[in-house]
């Protein structure tokens, strides 16, 4: 789940974010791939992130419940920001409390629904209070809703936290020394780091926003950069016969998906399905993706179940209406012609640069003409792209956003939570389903694996049936390293754990 670890420290590492600029590094905003990539290398969260995505202590040493309804977390003594002040109760009760505040409106606040309070009930003691019992909750906390950051450092930026360099103030491996925008982030070595596994094994990390492909290809075979994670598929046949690294796959909780916007196309469930039903996704698996993902049916993939209640999820799965592995145009054309807009343009939009993404929807260009179904495709930069998926002004005009999406958590209530419920962050077409939402709300009350992923598969066979998002594929973690540096986990823990840190010299 790693590649083997580094055996010495180096002077600088040259990483890229093949996805683009951070929109933010304000952890309450950090909804996209870089963002959280980069929060996690600055910032600590309260529990840790196993590279195998299990979890462990964090800023919190240890969490009880004293009843189904209250979670107590004990935090970490000694732990000290940059600015050489040390971590209290306070701070993590202010910086958890900001993903409640309205004003705020934080990318995390689906993780704190029921919540009803937190507060500091010690010097080193943080008691969360919830209206019904969450079992999400504390899985999330090793993720970017559980970072935490200097609470007097927040108040006095104000607006402006996270933003530009030395715009925040956390506990991490690494500082943030520089940011200059839309060219590149400096990292410098947080040598008084109280977690001696992620201490820093680079003094520096220089990253940049290399998003187009062939760019950044010539970069990783030039040596020009040590790695990236996320690499697009686009990229991997030029990068197979590389003399200078080589590309690492991993397991991932990352998929593939036509988001449908709130447009009248993207809310007629005929012409979703009927995209569902031609879209052959073994070709996008190798064609396009080169065998680094598998075709997918279901909005969350088969790496974010419950390893307890495998079964059930699968049994549930292999339920599903699935079109053949070529498409099934003959159904395609069926659900097509029930549509009132059967004769209009669909709009689907995709990041501009990323090869991948312009090849798989060319594709998709190609199979929905077999039916009959137009489709226009429409170039987003990264920033409006990354943008698009928290503000509807950057998606007008699109009707699919063509997408890579992932769990935080490996629990499918991680993505259901954002997915197909009334105040859902991605439900931009407003479905409304009374039982679906009455069955995820079930379901996160439930500690029980098996009961509790009975009402998810309960769930799933409702919003499938109306391809409320169209699942593509499955993805895995592609990740590149130079052969002179090791160390790189090879999961989504990429995303949520200090990554970078871990990564030096491979003699």
């Amino acid at each position: 789940m790693t590649t083997p670890a580094a055996k010495g420290d180096i002077s600088a590492l040259r990483w890229d974010l093949p996805a683009g600029e951070p929109g933010s590094l304000d952890y309450a905003h950090a909804g996209d791939y870089s963002s959280n990539v980069m929060v996690a290398n600055l910032c600590d969260t309260l529990v840790r992130m196993k590279a195998d995505l299990s979890y462990a202590p964090g800023l919190a040493t240890s969490w009880t419940n004293p009843t189904p309804t209250t979670l107590v977390y004990k935090i970490r003594k000694g732990v000290k920001f940059w600015d050489g002040s040390p971590l209290t109760a306070t701070d993590v009760a202010y910086s958890l409390n900001r993903n409640l505040d309205e004003k705020v409106a934080s990318n995390n606040f689906p993780n704190f629904v029921d919540v009803t309070s937190i507060e500091a009930t010690g010097p080193l003691e943080v008691t969360v209070q919830f209206k019904r019992p969450d079992e999400l909750f504390n899985k999330e906390m090793a993720a970017t809703s559980g970072v935490i950051a200097k609470a007097d450092f927040i108040k006095k930026k104000g607006s402006s936290y996270g933003k530009g360099a030395h715009g925040v103030m956390c506990t991490g491996p690494f500082e943030l020394a520089d940011w200059k925008a839309g060219t590149s982030i400096r990292l410098v070595r947080n040598d008084t780091y109280w977690d001696k596994a992620f201490r820093a094994r680079a003094a520096q990390v220089d990253v940049s926003f290399v998003a187009d492909t062939t760019n950044l290809t010539l970069g990783l075979k030039s040596g020009q950069l040590d790695g990236a994670f996320g690499i697009p598929a686009a990229a991997l046949p030029a990068l197979a016969d590389t003399t200078n690294g080589a590309v690492h796959q991993g397991s991932g909780l990352s998929s593939y998906q036509l988001a449908p916007n709130g447009t009248p196309a993207g809310q007629d469930e005929h012409i979703r399905l009927a995209l569902s039903k031609v879209i052959d996704r073994k070709a996008l698996a190798t064609a396009v993706f080169h065998n680094s993902a598998t075709p997918l049916y279901t909005f969350v993939p088969p790496s974010g179940w419950d390893a307890e209640a495998k079964q059930t999820f699968q049994s549930a799965y292999d339920k599903l209406d699935k079109p053949a592995s070529g498409g099934d145009p003959n159904a395609a054309k069926k659900e097509l012609a029930q549509s009132p807009l059967k004769d209009s343009t669909v709009t689907i939009g995709v990041q501009a640069g990323d090869a991948t993404e312009v090849t798989a929807v060319t594709l998709i260009q190609e199979q929905a003409r077999r039916i009959g179904l137009k489709v226009q495709i429409k170039q987003l930069q990264p920033l409006q792209f990354n943008t698009a998926f928290y503000d509807p002004k950057a998606r007008d005009g699109i009707d699919f956003l063509l997408t890579k999406g992932f769990l935080s958590v490996a629990d499918p209530l991680d993505y259901l939570a954002l997915g197909p419920v009334p105040d859902g962050q991605f439900n931009w077409i407003g479905w409304n389903d009374t039982t679906t939402a009455e069955l995820i709300s079930k379901a996160r009350q439930t500690t029980d694996a098996t009961r509790r992923a009975t009402y998810i598969a309960q769930a799933q066979a409702r919003y499938e049936a109306v391809a409320w998002s169209v699942p593509l594929l499955s993805i895995n973690e592609v990740t590149y390293l130079d052969k002179r540096v090791t160390g790189a986990p090879l999961t989504t823990a990429a995303i949520f754990q200090p990554s970078l840190a871990v990564i030096g010299s491979a003699k």
